[in-house]
């Protein structure tokens, strides 16, 4: 492959010109360039986000890509960028260390890749959440290296090559299997007889389902908004925004026959309580507030009403009951609690909550 020597490259030459290989002297490159991916990516968001990396970082090369070649059919292919491009792995901390040492380098270019942008939904959102963002509370993704030789390498030979299937650094939560599927002897997430009555009973069980979404939510609010099992935009917060306007619909609108539109969602937005979930701590604030505030409107009236055989009109079932919405209810946190299980596992290796 031929090589560039950067040194003695025009400015003006169009960046979107393909040159003849009569452009290029092969000398040995005294450049490098690196990209640096987390370690625990998996293939899918790793691949994505050297992807970004490498268009974003290519049009600030001072070089356009290398000559064009043909094969041995004749068949023209398009030219290359000369460097080798070695992929990297590299802590939460690493990276961020890394990105601002190479910033504050005036001979290197870098570009980071960081959780604001990849929770955004469009680049005008990235910006405006960007703008929000506090440099400190910026979590990389990966990051993107180019300038002299001896420089990237002094500042990237200790990382290793990215594996795909490297594993989460994080220990678990518990050393429990995952096949004990019964809870401990100290579990509190039940909290009354196993042989109440009908209301206590379906109660409780709800109870205890939303408990397990609490567990599941705690102790990781900066990666509350994370996106850790791609190509879903799930996330925890998006679960606790969706619940939230799931509790409304069917204790609110539904049996209490209030005028209670859905706070993260609309007939404009549907998924918006899922995508708009990003990591702001206003909008984690808010969430969390909103599930709290609709769980207490819930409980309040389950333990008012005057039977299970209470009804509401629903849209989508016709007419409904107490008894039904109740059902329902712990069938819908525990399909999410399913996902909550995925999520926060591939957060930091937390199982057996």
């Amino acid at each position: 492959m031929a090589t560039v020597d950067l040194s003695h490259h025009s400015p003006t030459q169009p960046h979107h010109q393909s040159p003849t290989a009569l452009e290029y002297s092969p000398v040995t490159l005294t450049t490098k360039l690196v990209i640096v991916l987390r370690a625990d990516l998996p293939a899918a968001s790793a691949a994505n986000a050297a992807a970004v990396l490498a268009l974003s970082l290519g049009g600030r090369l001072p070089h356009p890509a290398a000559a064009d070649a043909k094969d041995g059919s004749g068949e023209l292919h398009a030219g290359l960028n000369p460097h080798p491009v070695p992929i990297l792995s590299a802590t939460a901390d690493q990276l961020r260390d890394l990105h601002r040492i190479a910033r504050a380098n005036g001979d290197l270019i870098t570009v980071g890749f960081n959780e604001v942008a990849r929770q955004a939904r469009t680049y005008d959102g990235y910006m405006a959440a960007l703008a929000a963002t506090p440099a400190d509370e910026i979590d990389y993704v990966a990051v993107a290296a180019y300038g002299p030789r001896n420089r990237i390498t002094a500042l990237t030979k200790r990382l290793p090559l990215y594996a795909a299937e490297a594993p989460v650094n994080a220990q678990p939560y518990s050393t429990r299997r995952r096949a004990g599927l019964f809870p401990a002897v100290d579990d509190r997430r039940f909290t009354t007889p196993a042989n109440g009555n009908e209301r206590q009973l379906l109660h409780d069980m709800l109870r205890a389902q939303r408990n397990t979404l609490t567990l599941k939510c705690s102790d990781v609010e900066k990666a509350l908004a994370s996106r850790t099992v791609p190509p879903s935009t799930l996330s925890l917060l998006g679960l606790i925004r969706h619940l939230a306007d799931v509790e409304r619909r069917w204790f609110r609108q539904v049996l209490a026959g209030q005028h209670a539109p859905p706070r993260f969602s609309s007939q404009t937005n549907p998924d918006g309580d899922f995508d708009d979930a990003v990591p702001d701590p206003t909008v984690i604030a808010a969430a969390r507030r909103a599930w709290h505030d609709e769980v207490t409107f819930a409980d309040t009236f389950i333990a008012k009403a005057r039977d299970l055989d209470v009804e509401g009109h629903d849209t989508w079932r016709g007419t409904v009951s107490l008894r039904w919405v109740l059902i329902h209810m712990i069938e819908e946190y525990a399909r999410h609690n399913g996902h909550a299980d995925l999520l926060r596992e591939r957060i930091d290796g937390t199982i057996g909550m």
